[in-house]
């Protein structure tokens, strides 16, 4: 987990430092990993490892957004500066699912389906969390998410517009990288009953 977290600041740094300075940045991070290591013994237990690194990785973007809002930041653009970092994060974690999918299929479907199923064994497995296959056309990847343990603690820390920005707003980005487009109508974390994802192929329009 050290190791984890030293590439975690690492790539926190990078991003930071463009925006802030090479000291700003520095010291944001020491305060951020200050409250993180405060926080994680309290940490909700999840009974798969997917599921207990998500949600350290929750509480460390928390951390990082508050040090912002310390540092002299407004909320809306701390969120902004952490999405930045999330989104650098999230673009690494991507690449080893669709390098697997595109040497393993040619057509895209197959290769989207792939991709979504391999980031719902791990990080985002059972039993932490719970997602619901759904019957769709064949130019679709169809499932429902009605349990996510990072909803669950953004929303017990009443940080919803952080997780949007920063957490679930990523998954738009991925989609294209994955050769697809994603829609989704609901979310766990601003009240819903599930996250209903529809990964489309990229050349299929939603369907109306």
């Amino acid at each position: 987990m050290v190791m984890f977290e030293n590439w975690l600041r690492g790539r926190a740094g990078d991003v930071l430092a463009r925006r802030l300075g090479d000291t700003v940045a520095t010291e944001v991070l020491d305060d951020a990993f200050r409250r993180y290591r405060a926080e994680v013994a309290s940490l909700p237990g999840e009974r798969s490892a997917g599921g207990r690194l998500m949600v350290r990785c929750a509480a460390l973007t928390a951390a990082l957004h508050d040090a912002l809002v310390e540092a002299g930041l407004p909320a809306a653009d701390a969120r902004t500066r952490v999405a930045e970092v999330t989104a650098a994060i999230y673009a690494v974690m991507g690449r080893a699912p669709w390098l697997i999918a595109r040497c393993t299929a040619r057509s895209p479907l197959v290769r989207l389906r792939r991709a979504t199923s391999a980031f719902r064994n791990f990080p985002f497995g059972p039993p932490a969390y719970q997602m619901i296959d759904v019957p769709s056309d064949e130019r679709t990847v169809a499932f429902d998410v009605v349990r996510c343990p990072v909803a669950e603690y953004f929303r017990e820390r009443g940080l919803v517009a952080l997780c949007v920005e920063a957490w679930c707003n990523l998954d738009y980005e991925l989609a294209e990288r994955w050769g697809g487009t994603l829609e989704r109508t609901t979310t766990l974390v601003e009240g819903a009953g599930r996250c209903d994802f529809r990964w489309h192929v990229a050349d299929q329009k939603p369907p109306s």
